[in-house]
């Protein structure tokens, strides 16, 4: 359902979480509307039924945010591809006619691969307890079938396993205020939502 001019899709749940608590830390009068589109694999067929809504003709601004996962040059390839199929115009495209501004954030900073946990371990890197989880994950990698495949995501849960409610998701996680929203790792997110909601 459409039911803002500005509209913000995100992956999933976990960063519906995050970027609800953090469009309200950065205080917009109005706030984007958060729509999920089920992972780096499910935009290009969200976004083909999403053109299609109702009140899709009110929508002036939409932006996109993605994991880099692997490569952040495949991860905005495919976003553009996605946006391209669905009639929608890519970041650089030229705009005719009514379309809404596009823009794309692929995290964690459009060059590096990664993902919002990249972003999220370097919020607490200068805090002590982030050498706990060091010796943490020094003595468990040496275990034989103990392997990280996804290493930021298992130490931003292990720092969650410090706060007074572990076992939360990230988002739920920036909700309760456990991550320092101010922290400059993420300059680029506050840049982005500034010009996402722009008028």
């Amino acid at each position: 359902m459409i039911e803002k001019p500005v509209q913000l899709l995100v992956e999933g749940k976990a960063e519906h979480n995050f970027f609800e608590a953090f469009t309200q830390h950065l205080g917009f009068q109005e706030k984007p509307q958060i729509q999920e589109f089920g992972g780096a694999e499910g935009l290009r067929g969200f976004l083909q039924g999403f053109v299609k809504l109702p009140g899709f003709d009110s929508v002036t601004s939409i932006g996109i945010v993605r994991d880099a996962d692997e490569s952040a040059a495949r991860a905005r390839q495919s976003v553009e591809s996605s946006l391209r199929n669905a009639g929608l115009p890519a970041p650089g495209d030229a705009q005719t006619g009514s379309a809404p501004a596009v823009h794309v954030l692929v995290l964690p900073d459009g060059e590096e691969p990664g993902m919002l946990e990249t972003l999220l371990c370097q919020t607490f890197a200068s805090d002590p307890v982030n050498g706990c989880i060091d010796e943490f994950f020094d003595c468990a990698g040496t275990y034989p079938g103990v392997e990280f495949r996804r290493p930021a995501k298992a130490r931003a849960q292990a720092f969650l396993a410090t706060r007074p409610s572990p076992g939360v998701s990230v988002g739920v996680a920036a909700k309760k205020s456990y991550w320092c929203l101010d922290h400059e790792a993420f300059a680029g997110i506050r840049a982005f939502l500034t010009t996402l909601v722009a008028p």
